[in-house]
């Protein structure tokens, strides 16, 4: 009687589940979260810069969705500048202390 109550001891020590399969398995699903970037015609690109010179000229707090790592992403303040020759833009104010963003990683800039 007490055979059949046993349970499967034949795979029970096949039942470990190490770090490395656990790091591996967050890997992957990560990866397969990630979306691709998505592309802003010149309409769009002409509106993103239109809504960046109108913020940082009256000092009005936006928030800027940007691109990173898969991802969309989100970030508040106030326009601090624009660097023309390596195409990024600093934010600052807001939930950070300064951002600094590439300018094609730009997504939108809310008002």
């Amino acid at each position: 009687m007490n055979e059949l109550k046993r349970g499967n001891k034949l795979w029970e020590g096949s039942r470990m589940f190490l770090p490395e399969h656990k790091q591996a398995l967050l890997k992957r699903r990560r990866n397969q979260q990630k979306i691709a970037k998505p592309i802003l015609d010149e309409q769009q690109l002409e509106a993103l810069n239109q809504s960046i010179c109108y913020a940082k000229n009256n000092r009005l707090p936006v928030r800027v969705v940007y691109f990173q790592n898969g991802a969309l992403h989100e970030a508040a303040g106030y326009i601090d500048g624009f660097d023309d020759i390596n195409k990024k833009l600093r934010i600052a104010g807001g939930s950070m202390q300064s951002l600094t963003l590439k300018a094609a990683d730009i997504l939108e800039v809310k008002l």
